[in-house]
């Protein structure tokens, strides 16, 4: 697969409300992904065990306990609202960076590809879309998403990372996104020298932030091209619907999917019924089909 020492897993952040969708990746990473790549699934205590029967012999259920390099729990009766051990508030959308950048804690392996729980996959694994010649993809559109949120995510990067421009040049933000276990541990060092207090603190104590912008910024303006061990790609390899037209078009064949695309992602936020996701899946899995057969 790759060098002996460049081991690939996949990484998931879910809780209790996905777990259906959370099943139907698991599903689709078993039938898809080669065995040797493992699958790792990381859940809030509370919710372990309704996660736990996914546990197989390539995959390993961890809970955000196991994972995070401090203490934060989650707030009684809600799904999306930490608190530190100060009480700091946390919302759920930080939580989950927090949890991605503590991705090193969570396996050895110094590939990582993030897939959320709300994407399947469709198509065999392609190892070489992601690594090669010793290089592992990075995710990088450039002069893409200079505006509104994304231009906050950048603003907010420079500050953890003692930069003053409030934008890198390029947008980072996507799905199946690869890092490196070495860049990730360095970033974290790079943040604390630079903020003068723990990673985890000045991460948790953002109103908002992209961890994808984070990272991105860092391995491509401050560890730099010839030191990050990636290739730069700006294809997107998942075919997403953010908007509900989008996946509606797909469920009624108004649309096709992303050539480049070995996935699918329809966001968990959708008004779709848990039928009406399914349905959107078992579409995009028809068109795959009849596209490799020439039945269109």
């Amino acid at each position: 697969m790759t060098a002996t020492n460049e081991r690939l897993e996949i990484i998931t952040c879910s809780y209790g409300p996905d777990l259906e969708r959370c099943k139907r990746l698991c599903a689709s990473v078993d039938s898809y992904v080669p065995g040797d790549i493992g699958h790792v699934l990381i859940v809030p205590p509370r919710d372990l065990k309704r996660f736990a029967p996914l546990q197989t012999g390539r995959r390993r259920v961890l809970t955000t306990a196991d994972v995070l390099p401090a203490q934060f729990r989650q707030v009684p009766g809600s799904d999306k609202l930490w608190v530190d051990r100060r009480g700091w508030p946390i919302r759920g959308w930080v939580m989950q960076q927090l949890v991605k950048l503590s991705a090193n804690r969570a396996t050895d392996a110094e590939l990582f590809l993030f897939a959320d729980s709300d994407l399947q996959f469709l198509r065999g694994f392609d190892l070489e879309a992601f690594y090669r010649d010793g290089k592992l993809r990075l995710h990088r559109i450039p002069e893409a998403m200079n505006e509104g949120r994304h231009r906050r995510w950048h603003s907010r990067a420079g500050k953890l990372l003692g930069d003053n421009r409030d934008y890198f040049g390029s947008d980072f933000v996507g799905q199946l996104i690869t890092w490196r276990r070495s860049n990730l541990v360095a970033l974290q060092a790079h943040i604390e020298e630079s903020v003068g207090k723990p990673w985890h603190v000045a991460v948790s104590r953002s109103l908002d932030i992209s961890e994808y912008i984070l990272y991105g910024s860092f391995v491509e303006h401050i560890l730099g091209y010839e030191q990050n061990g990636h290739f730069y790609d700006s294809r997107d390899l998942c075919h997403c619907c953010w908007f509900d037209y989008q996946a509606r078009d797909l469920l009624h064949g108004r649309t096709t999917l992303s050539p480049d695309a070995l996935a699918l992602l329809v966001q968990s936020n959708l008004d779709l019924k848990a039928s009406q996701e399914s349905a959107v899946f078992m579409a995009a899995l028809a068109l795959k089909h009849n596209l490799q057969t020439g039945a269109l």
